[in-house]
């Protein structure tokens, strides 16, 4: 696939796509976080935080996506890659199946496609203010743009943190993708709609890194 960076394509092509999960800084978050889907069917995990390994082919710059059912969303994250040695940074959207989730977290997103940004920061241009980058996201229901997440990438395991984690369990290879972690839902619980939209945001240099895409539902055969 193509990125973009400082205005420039690159070809980067994963090789292996990780998701990283129950990522905060802040364990009485994460524990709470945890007992709240617990309340919804979602088993805790037997550690935290939890590394996921998923297939690349679920990657995509494609501004629609298709799933099986209403009972999916995105989640908006921050992505980190490996590209011949350099580290890069985009955004995400971990999109799950919720209904699955309350079986198999793993199973959930690995039936979904993963949406990512076209345009990359050099981690290296803003690993001293890593904490300082803001992260938001919106839900798109009808239409209408309603405000899904908010914080800032301090909430998160530094990445440098998080690849001693992966590398340790065994889980690092070369041209790597983690997604680093989720924000919590601003309302709560999951809300469905037909489209998606997530941003970081550099303070220090007025630079955004938008990803924006559509939810098609496709015709379940097996309902009549």
């Amino acid at each position: 696939m193509n990125i973009i960076v400082s205005g420039k394509k690159m070809e980067a092509t994963p090789k292996r796509l990780l998701i990283a999960g129950y990522t905060g800084k802040d364990q009485a978050s994460v524990k709470k976080h945890i007992d709240e889907l617990r309340e919804i069917g979602v088993p805790a995990p037997p550690q935290v935080p939890m590394i996921y390994d998923v297939s690349t082919n679920l990657l995509t710059t494609s501004p629609s996506i298709s799933v099986v059912q209403e009972s999916s969303s995105g989640e908006a994250e921050v992505i980190i890659m490996n590209v011949k040695g350099k580290w890069y940074v985009g955004l995400g959207s971990d999109h799950t199946d919720r209904e699955l989730e309350k079986l198999s977290i793993q199973k959930s997103k690995q039936v979904c496609s993963k949406p990512i940004s076209t345009q990359f920061w050099l981690l290296d241009d803003i690993e001293s203010r890593w904490d300082d980058i803001e992260m938001r996201s919106w839900m798109i229901v009808n239409g209408e743009k309603k405000e899904y997440q908010t914080g800032t990438l301090g909430e998160f395991l530094h990445p440098k943190e998080l690849i001693k984690i992966i590398t340790e369990r065994g889980y690092y290879s070369e041209d790597l993708m983690v997604f680093c972690g989720t924000l919590p839902i601003v309302t709560g619980e999951f809300i469905y709609g037909d489209g998606f939209s997530a941003e970081l945001y550099d303070a220090l240099t007025d630079r955004k890194i938008q990803l924006d895409y559509k939810v098609h539902i496709l015709t379940d055969a097996e309902v009549v």
